[in-house]
């Protein structure tokens, strides 16, 4: 027989619920002991929390020093790494370079110019040495010119000093230190700091902080060295920072009335935007013990002087960030939040009164009846949302928990079967799509993946354009060699050409596009560095070719054509495509007429 249902409702109002009062009276006493408790902890705790809140405070300002010091250091590195670039290409740059001169008076007061000086008297322009040196360096300037422009009032000057005794310099500052006709710019700059720095690390360094002759502002120089073709220490590229701005923005205090920050270096002296010199004994009045253990320790807290100081170190530089506090900020906290605690008591004492009086008059008994079918679907769900599929709801009486039990039965039903075809359908959809864009004998995308990425090319094309370049590359002979040593051996040879399309034209992706063909679509570094790129791999090839140790199947050579969109006469991809593929049989006809 069914049992009668009886909605929640008429039980809720049949229950009395003399054990939820119970349970409210109980709540309210242990409640009211731990507020009192908590009243009279409340003072320690709530200084305990404000240090640490101050030691998360300098913390986070050191990080953010810290940040914008990587962010700087990466403007070096940068760099260098062009410079280092730039070696193995040595005799072309310098048969495009052009020569630069020392600074002139004639250089506007904000005017952006590549100067140029030598160690000392001994040495001049006229010096073939240096003035290939001079030529070979001018190439730098498209690369000094944004970074430095752009990070104008931040980086006061780039420059760099060599071992063949000439500093460039890239900077609007020439009208400083003009040079007359007949006269030369000499800084013997191996005796500086930054440069001798740079001999003894080749890891990005930085140096002690001073005030900039010039009158720019607070610095710091950043360096790092860089080597030439053969990996020899070549010279030290170098920029001086304005780090005024980042020191005010480290500082920045606004915490509450008498709260002050200030940096100290390693030497135990206070920085400021007139420099350092001032000991932090004489701004903070702290002991000089106090002071060692600041500079000693990464961070801490340190209460003197009915102050509370918080410090952190600045691991780029080694200076502490210090926090200030007068102690009677927190004593004023502590105070407002005890008087909150008494009025929350009051407030929770007349709120669990009439709490007790309401239940009273709606109903006695309904906690313990609706309580347990609750907490029960309430555990098969969570067993369930755990992810135990298997699990079912339990249906116990008639109203509507157990209709809800029964849904989420029915529910979970669904969700298994649903699951198991996903997982079905996900499996073979993703066998399909990597047999269908994969080339069984390279390993590397074919032309059905090449088709779709000409389709995304030409639709990124519709939006606007854009720069890139198709590079063609056919082998040859492979019929020669399929038909002399066979197939399989044909198949190493196109394995082979893979090998060294995939390696040179390593930022770009490759397809086989046909038996004996290559398809490189190159972007960003690939297409600005083509020319090289199309004379290593021809480089490669020829050192394959030439190799009488190899097989003849593995001495291989191929044709290359590289295609560069153009906005005014290509509309499609494929127009890109067809430049490519008529350069790479202009290639192969002129390889016929060598051999």
């Amino acid at each position: 027989m069914k049992n009668m249902r009886v909605p929640i409702r008429t039980r809720m109002l049949r229950m009395m619920l003399i054990p939820a009062i119970s349970a409210i009276a109980t709540a309210t006493l242990i409640s009211l002991v731990c507020m009192i408790r908590m009243a009279s902890q409340s003072e320690r705790a709530l200084s305990t929390q404000l240090e640490r809140n101050l030691e998360n405070l300098a913390a986070s300002k050191a990080e953010v020093a810290d940040a914008k010091f990587a962010h700087y250091s990466a403007y070096i590195d940068f760099i260098c790494d062009y410079i280092n670039d730039m070696y193995p290409n040595r005799d072309f740059l310098i048969s495009i370079g052009r020569e630069f001169d020392y600074p002139r008076a004639t250089t506007g007061r904000n005017e952006y110019a590549m100067t140029i000086g030598v160690r000392t008297e001994e040495y001049d322009l006229s010096d073939p040495v240096i003035k290939d040196e001079n030529r070979f360096f001018s190439n730098l300037e498209k690369v000094l010119e944004p970074i430095v422009k752009k990070n104008d009032g931040l980086i006061s000057t780039s420059y760099l000093g060599t071992e063949t005794n000439i500093l460039v310099s890239y900077d609007k500052y020439s009208y400083l230190s003009p040079i007359p006709e007949g006269g030369k710019l000499t800084y013997d700059y191996f005796e500086s700091e930054w440069y001798q720095k740079g001999q003894q690390t080749d890891d990005l360094f930085l140096t002690g902080l001073y005030i900039d002759s010039q009158g720019r502002g607070l610095t710091i120089t950043i360096g790092k060295a860089f080597h030439d073709a053969k990996g020899n220490f070549a010279g030290v590229c170098a920029a001086d920072f304005d780090i005024t701005g980042l020191y005010d923005e480290i500082i920045a205090m606004d915490i509450g009335e008498g709260a002050y920050s200030f940096t100290i270096d390693e030497e135990g002296e206070v920085i400021s935007p007139e420099g350092s010199g001032t000991s932090a004994e004489e701004v903070t009045g702290l002991s000089e013990d106090q002071i060692e253990t600041i500079l000693s320790e990464k961070s801490g807290i340190i209460n003197a002087n009915d102050q509370i100081f918080a410090y952190s170190t600045i691991e780029t530089t080694g200076w502490k960030l210090c926090v200030c506090v007068p102690k009677s900020m927190i004593l004023n906290s502590v105070k407002d939040t005890r008087d909150s605690i008494n009025i929350a008591i009051l407030v929770f004492v007349i709120a669990a009164i009439l709490i007790i009086l309401i239940v009273l008059i709606l109903s006695r008994r309904t906690v313990k009846a609706i309580t347990a079918p609750i907490e029960r679907l309430g555990s098969d769900m969570k067993q369930i949302s755990d992810g135990d599929l298997e699990h079912r709801a339990a249906i116990i009486g008639n109203d509507e928990i157990s209709d809800t039990a029964g849904h989420l039965n029915e529910m979970v039903e669904r969700l298994v079967r649903t699951k198991n075809a996903l997982s079905a359908s996900r499996f073979q959809a993703e066998e399909m799509a990597a047999l269908a864009n994969k080339d069984a004998l390279t390993g590397i995308r074919n032309k059905t993946a090449y088709d779709k990425e000409l389709a995304a090319l030409d639709r990124t094309l519709a939006e606007g354009s854009f720069d890139f370049g198709i590079a063609m590359i056919d082998l040859n002979d492979l019929k020669h060699t399929n038909d002399t040593y066979g197939h399989d051996k044909g198949n190493v040879s196109i394995v082979n050409l893979c090998r060294v399309v995939c390696t040179v034209f390593k930022h770009s992706p490759v397809f086989r596009v046909g038996g004996d063909e290559f398809v490189a679509i190159l972007k960003g570094h690939d297409l600005e560095h083509r020319e090289e790129l199309r004379d290593q791999f021809k480089n490669e090839l020829a050192a394959l070719h030439d190799d009488n140790n190899l097989q003849p199947w593995e001495r291989i050579s191929a044709a290359i054509g590289i295609g560069l969109y153009d906005a005014s006469t290509d509309k499609t991809a494929a127009d890109v495509f067809k430049k490519a593929d008529d350069l790479m049989y202009e290639d192969k006809k002129k390889m016929k007429e060598k051999a």
